[in-house]
């Protein structure tokens, strides 16, 4: 694939988690498939991996389990 910046090197394939936000609560999908540019790091999602992430945010796909994480809150200080 090429990178829609007009990069010269071809975008590689990657395996990632991503964070979404479902009905304000956080939800994490593992293993989805990315395409990142090697030289500007422009991401593209290809078409598979974002009818995952719009079934799951719908919740028409049933969790695999859950995950609890430390929150940090930053407030800017001027």
């Amino acid at each position: 694939m090429e990178c829609p910046n007009g990069c010269l090197s071809p975008m590689e394939i990657k395996k990632d988690e991503r964070l979404f936000h479902r009905n304000g609560l956080p939800i994490v999908i593992s293993d989805l498939t990315i395409y990142v540019c090697p030289e500007c790091g422009q991401e593209s999602m290809p078409l598979p991996s974002a009818r995952i992430v719009e079934n799951v945010l719908k919740g028409t796909v049933s969790s695999s389990g859950k995950f609890t994480a430390e929150l940090y809150e930053m407030s800017c200080v001027g």
